[in-house]
């Protein structure tokens, strides 16, 4: 007789537990922070990949002036003069698209991991009131 009850304990026990580890109920809801941070990230280097483009497409519009107005230069001591201001306005230029993308970039993993934290302290609030 105790024997068979703890058998009948024993399968009782397995049950719960296959529950507790797969609750189709709960799911969806376990991934919604995976898609909640995915969405972050996308649209975050959605945002730098426009901002790539944004700046390409202006370096290749000064690119072209800069190769006119040197083509249309009367001596060489300007066309040396409008290629060093070129040159040192592609280098302003560059440094801040680069501290611009060092922020989108640095944007983008923020949101998508803070995007995770209203999911693990649910958890974590979760696993206090089980215990």
């Amino acid at each position: 007789m105790a024997k068979a009850q703890g058998e009948e304990m024993r399968v009782k026990r397995e049950e719960t537990q296959i529950t507790a580890v797969f609750d189709p109920a709960n799911a969806l809801t376990g991934l919604e922070p995976i898609f909640q941070a995915s969405n972050k990230w996308l649209e975050n280097w959605m945002a730098v990949g426009s901002e790539i483009l944004e700046f390409g497409r202006a370096r290749l519009d000064r690119n072209l002036e800069a190769s006119k107005a040197i083509a249309r230069s009367g001596s060489i001591d300007e066309a040396m003069d409008l290629h060093a201001n070129y040159t040192r306005s592609a280098v302003r230029d560059y440094l801040a698209e680069v501290g611009k993308l060092a922020d989108l970039g640095t944007r983008a993993m923020l949101d998508s991991m803070w995007s995770w934290q209203p999911a693990m302290r649910g958890e974590t609030a979760q696993r206090r009131s089980a215990a």
